[in-house]
C-alpha cells in the first residue's frame, strides 16, 4: 500500500507538487498522467525516497520513507526515467549493484548461479 499525506514539494517559491493526499491499496495498478512539468516525476521520486518532500509524508506499507527508509524501500522497486548509471556499469558491476540493493553479498548469488560466475571471469 502506498499512502501520500499532504505531499508537497517546493523549489523556492515554485510549487512542483501541491498537497497530494492519495491511497493506493496493495495490488492496485496506479499511474500518473499529465503534461510535462505537472509534478509526476517529482512525486515518484518522493515516493522512492530520492527527494525529500517540503511538507507531508510518504508511507509504503505503513513505513515512512524518511523515518524508516530501509523498511520502506524494501517494499518498492523504482527505475528512474533516466537510468544513467546502467550504461556505465559492466554486467558484473550491475549484478553486484542490484544484489546490494537487496542486501545480498556477491558470494551468495555468484556461487549459486553458473551464469553469474561467468560474469566474474
Amino acid at each position: 500500500m502506498i499512502r501520500l499525506e499532504s505531499l508537497t514539494k517546493l523549489y523556492g517559491s515554485f510549487v512542483a507538487v501541491d498537497d497530494i493526499t492519495l491511497r493506493v491499496p496493495r495490488g492496485v495498478l496506479y499511474g500518473f498522467l499529465g503534461p510535462n512539468g505537472a509534478g509526476k516525476t517529482t512525486t515518484l521520486r518522493m515516493i522512492a525516497g530520492i527527494l525529500r518532500p517540503s511538507q507531508g509524508r510518504v508511507l509504503l506499507g505503513g513505513d515512512d520513507v524518511h523515518r524508516s527508509p530501509l523498511a520502506a524501500k524494501l517494499r518498492l522497486g523504482f527505475i528512474p526515467d533516466r537510468p544513467f548509471v546502467y550504461d556505465k556499469l559492466t554486467g558484473e558491476e550491475f549484478l553486484r549493484f542490484v544484489a546490494g540493493l537487496y542486501g545480498q553479498e556477491a558470494t551468495s548469488w555468484s556461487a549459486a548461479s553458473p551464469s553469474c560466475s561467468k560474469c566474474s571471469s
